[in-house]
């Protein structure tokens, strides 16, 4: 998992290390792939990643030229449905509900739950051998 927001509070010495060392497999928990030039961008551009799961990838041509290509997986997760799953793996829950993509694309492949006469996607939990976060002492 790596912090930041479109490059903005991304670890950059870790992930210009992660680059330099020529890492490949990765698969990265984040919130977007910021810019080619920029964060979580220099990893997808030094193709350290073999899985990307975000919310965004919209400012990142290269991100999108790599999935469309076949050399990047990119499951694309909703905000606050990314956020909870987060959340979930972090205090050992199994899973979430969410109405968010039900009825779309998202649904595919997942398990639907009815609750009260209404349909809910169970998300599994997200979790990391490792979180990167930029700090200063």
């Amino acid at each position: 998992m790596i912090g930041g927001f479109l490059g903005c509070g991304s670890p950059d010495n870790i992930i210009q290390g992660i680059v330099e060392r020529k890492t490949r497999g990765l698969t990265v928990i984040a919130n977007d792939t910021s810019f080619p030039d920029r964060g979580i961008g220099k990893i997808v551009v030094g193709k350290c990643a073999a899985k990307v799961i975000v919310s965004h990838i919209g400012t990142n041509p290269e991100t999108q030229r790599q999935m469309i290509e076949g050399e990047l997986d990119v499951e694309l997760v909703p905000q606050g449905t990314l956020a909870e799953r987060i959340r979930a793996g972090g205090v050992g829950l199994g899973g979430i509900l969410t109405p968010t993509g039900v009825g779309t694309v998202v649904q595919e492949g997942k398990r639907i739950i009815a609750v009260d006469g209404k349909d809910y996607l169970m998300e599994l939990p997200l979790r990391a051998e490792f979180a990167l976060v930029k700090a200063k002492k």
